[in-house]
């Protein structure tokens, strides 16, 4: 995305770009102030009937404002497609064949998966989008995100919740979208405790009530095998802003394939993911020091992600000791 604001700019395209709100704090500063447009989707759903179509008509209005001459979506969420359709433009481009049938004036045949070796990774199929549009082929990579230093205020917060900025921080992310990609509670508690056995801080991350469940979880594994002093639970105290800034503090991540993960390494931290089943061609870190870490066991091929044969072995399989090894290599180098 930031690629296509360059070529726009270099081509005298004027562009807008619509992201969800909830972005806002960590994105603003990677693109032109005047190039983004706020999708209020946590207030939208959050509000009654009334608000819900006040806020809405809002946004799409800012949107139809703008009379844009194309609009394109390159998500397949149901709120990108309803806004790309309603958005006025004269010309009206989808991403998904099997989604994006009315509405559009055209769809691009997006191949998601069985891609050519080398082009596998879900970056290809978004950059699908852009190549249609003109773009030239960019570096692979995140976006470029800038959240900035903690601030003092923020600094401040975290030492009375107990975080001590002396000590190397290392950032866990405990909880998954999806349960086949969680590595199993038990197996994070017993590394979260060698890790601060070996004298490091140990800082619990997530969002929402399962990563909130995941990290109580670790907590009571934890106080059952006599660990006096537990690790600082951030799960919903941070902004997604705030996160950020945190996450360019710590020394190391050790996580799912998940959000928070992901991030981190779009920061550029150091990093140890986690994967059973899901093919990490397709959605592995995109960091150069992220490192993706499996278990001896692959998948079957008569298994799928909704129904595994082997309880997840590729998963349980993953051992702390092992996950510790590589985390000491990683700090230490």
């Amino acid at each position: 995305m930031q690629a296509y604001v360059r070529y726009c700019q270099d081509q005298g395209i004027q562009l807008k770009i619509v992201i969800d709100e909830g972005y806002r704090g960590l994105c603003e500063n990677s693109f032109p102030a005047d190039s983004l447009i706020f999708f209020p989707r946590r207030k939208i759903s959050q509000s009654g009937l009334f608000k819900k179509i006040s806020l809405y008509r809002a946004c799409l209005k800012e949107i139809r404002t703008f009379k844009a001459d194309i609009a394109f979506n390159i998500e397949e969420d149901s709120a990108s497609s309803h806004l790309t359709r309603l958005s006025g433009a004269s010309f009206k481009l989808g991403s998904s064949p099997a989604r994006h049938k009315n509405g559009y004036d055209a769809v691009i045949p997006v191949q998601f998966e069985n891609r050519e070796p080398g082009r596998r990774h879900r970056w290809y199929s978004y950059y699908d989008v852009f190549a249609a549009l003109g773009m030239p082929e960019p570096k692979k990579n995140y976006l470029d995100l800038n959240p900035g230093a903690l601030p003092d205020t923020l600094t401040a917060q975290l030492r009375e919740w107990g975080w001590n900025p002396q000590l190397k921080t290392i950032a866990f992310h405990a909880g998954a979208t999806k349960d086949y990609k969680r590595w199993p509670v038990e197996s994070m508690a017993v590394l979260v405790k060698e890790i601060m056995a070996a004298g490091f801080q140990a800082v619990l991350l997530g969002a929402g009530s399962v990563d909130e469940n995941t990290n109580q979880e670790i907590a009571r594994q934890l106080q059952k095998a006599g660990v006096d002093s537990l690790p600082l639970d951030l799960c919903n105290r941070l902004s997604l802003l705030a996160l950020g800034q945190f996450i360019n503090t710590c020394a190391l991540m050790v996580g799912n394939d998940s959000g928070p993960f992901h991030l981190g390494s779009a920061l550029g931290l150091p990093g140890l993911v986690l994967f059973g089943p899901t093919n990490d061609e397709i959605w592995g870190p995109l960091g150069q020091q992220s490192k993706i870490v499996r278990g001896d066991f692959s998948c079957d091929p008569a298994c799928n992600k909704g129904h595994c044969l082997h309880q997840h072995r590729c998963m349980k399989d993953i051992s702390p000791d092992y996950v510790m090894e590589k985390i000491l290599l990683s700090v230490q180098t």
